[in-house]
């Protein structure tokens, strides 16, 4: 019986076990939730990290985020609009593929096809990629989309060995390409921005290559795209749908914002999330970078602060200089002189500028007036002009301009912008074009002159005699000229002697009458009177004295002319 008592006993402790709550996993959980109550999460050291940008005298101040660096620039004018900590080392992840891709359009043609090779296994464990297999046929426009839209690791593999015949020497292109875009603290060693100690870049490098990107008309058509579906291929019997990961454009997701156009994620553990953000609004193109920040969720939210910053504290206007319709042959006059012209040149007859832009982006709080340019030359003819605020760039001329004897070639280069307005537009930056209207007008007429003396040397060279019996005669001119000018210099200042004279008499004159009286003058006017009335009648006299003095010459006269008769 109590063998049973036991057993019931045992079974109810049991059961209680079993099926009762356990307080001391209460306690941990409730404990947790206070935790979470009583504490704020921990703002990170990167969140105090210099602005530079808000440092700018009268530039708008722009909002602090958590990324360890940031920046925003304006792609029509390639200024920087926001900048914090930009130019600091950091890791990119797979906004690395950026780069990647944008060596793929610029040296291949979409349509070829690779084959991939065992390089699409040499990844680290769950890294992204699409399965590729060794052996695998697909078109370069398809891997294109893979890298960009999914982030394939074993397709950026494949794409470095085929450009670049192995990863370092991929790496050495992509250095090279980031040399010539003027990256500042950027080197890559690879091509899927997998962390390597050797594999860094900076904020202010990612924007002008993701720039430099977004002005290649391909790479734009697929960092835009919001979906691809990548054929069937020679190993694989199913499509690859492909979705692109940036949230901000994917219309049903929680970060989707309207004016995203494009852009590029990254992540890995050491580099934490890092983001690429092509956004356009009003006819605006900015694009942003986000490196190092902890969440994806932060990265897009920090991604749209700074862009609302850049549209809506700056303005953008883009110029057009049009091209001229005379030419210095016909400003100088030299069409005048027919086929006589020695030296005729065809270079004086090019137009000496074609059309040319210039985009200006300032803070609502600058005025352009506060602007400064500077003028690029090379082999002293101006190549280009920059305007600058408190030394940040804020637009510069869209060309280049070449010297008079160089041969004819189009002035406008297109590198980045895109969809812009060209039409002429209203504004206070006008006296800045004028400027540089005339440091190229200046290049090219010193051009000109050097090209004419140079005519003009060969010619006297050849003709010495005629030469110098032509300065003798130019001499003598010049000194006939100058006797002439003497003389009617003296002449002239002889007669403003007298005038002044005449001048000086009249006053001194007046003066006298005003201090005269009304008597006095009355007798000075009969002592005049008095005057002219006697040399009046001495005239009649002497008059009448010549008129006897004829008369009694002529009497002589006509008694001879009697007596000869």
């Amino acid at each position: 019986m109590k063998s049973w008592k036991s057993l019931i006993a045992g079974f109810l402790i049991v059961c209680l076990c079993m099926f009762a709550p356990c307080p001391y996993l209460f306690a941990e959980e409730n404990s947790t939730e206070a935790q979470e109550e009583e504490t704020e999460e921990a703002i990170p050291e990167s969140y105090y990290y210099p602005i530079e940008s808000n440092e700018i005298k009268n530039w708008p101040q722009g909002p602090a985020i958590e990324a360890a660096s940031a920046t925003v620039l304006d792609m029509d004018s390639d200024t920087f609009l926001y900048s914090k900590n930009a130019e600091e080392k950091q890791y990119p992840a797979s906004i690395t593929k950026i780069m990647t891709t944008l060596l793929l359009v610029e040296n291949c043609d979409l349509d070829d096809e690779i084959t991939f090779s065992d390089i699409v296994y040499d990844l680290e464990e769950g890294s992204s990629h699409l399965g590729i297999q060794p052996g695998e046929k697909m078109k370069l426009r398809d891997a294109a989309y893979g890298i960009m839209l999914a982030s394939a690791n074993d397709i950026s593999n494949g794409v470095a060995e085929y450009i670049g015949g192995s990863i370092s020497g991929f790496a050495d292109l992509m250095n090279e390409r980031a040399k010539e875009i003027g990256c500042v603290n950027t080197h890559f060693s690879n091509p899927h921005g997998l962390y390597s100690d050797d594999h860094y870049t900076c904020a202010y490098d990612m924007a002008l290559i993701a720039k430099t990107a977004y002005g290649n008309e391909t790479f734009r058509k697929i960092v835009t795209a919001r979906s691809y579906t990548i054929p069937k291929t020679n190993l694989t019997d199913e499509e690859r749908y492909l979705v692109n990961h940036h949230k901000m454009m994917q219309s049903d997701e929680e970060y989707y914002w309207e004016y995203c156009t494009g852009g590029k994620t990254g992540f890995t553990s050491q580099c934490l999330n890092t983001l690429v953000t092509y956004a356009e609004k009003d006819g605006r193109h900015l694009v942003s970078v986000i490196l190092r920040v902890n969440g994806a969720g932060k990265a897009y939210d920090e991604s749209r602060q700074i862009l609302e910053y850049g549209f809506d504290n700056f303005s953008s206007v883009i110029y057009k200089r049009n091209s001229t319709k005379k030419t210095f042959y016909d400003i100088m006059g030299l069409s005048c002189l027919g086929d006589a012209a020695a030296f005729q040149l065809n270079a004086w007859k090019r137009h000496p500028y074609s059309d040319c832009y210039v985009a200006l982006t300032l803070p609502d709080t600058v005025s352009s007036s506060d602007l400064k340019y500077k003028v690029t030359q090379e082999n002293g003819a101006a190549r280009s002009v920059s305007y600058q605020y408190e030394g940040i760039e804020v637009g510069s001329s869209r060309g280049s301009f070449y010297p008079i004897n160089a041969p004819a070639r189009s002035m406008f280069s297109r590198t980045a912008a895109v969809g812009e307005d060209t039409e002429t537009q209203e504004g206070n930056q006008t006296q800045s074009i004028q400027i540089e209207g005339l440091d190229d007008v200046f290049a090219q007429t010193s051009a000109m002159f050097r090209v004419g003396y140079a005519k003009v040397r060969a010619y006297a060279q050849s003709h010495m005699m005629l030469v110098i019996a032509g300065c003798a005669v130019l001499l003598v001119l010049i000194l006939v000229f100058i006797v002439i000018l003497i003389f009617r210099c003296t002449s002239d200042c002889r007669l403003r002697r007298r005038r002044k004279q005449e001048e000086k008499e009249r006053r001194r004159r007046e003066e006298e009458i005003e201090r005269m009286t009304t008597a006095e003058i009355e007798a000075e006017l009969r002592a005049h009177m008095e005057e002219e009335r006697i040399r009046k009648e001495q005239e009649k006299l002497a008059q009448a004295e010549a008129e006897r003095a004829a008369g009694q010459a002529g009497e002589p006269e006509k008694a001879h002319k009697g007596i000869n008769n």
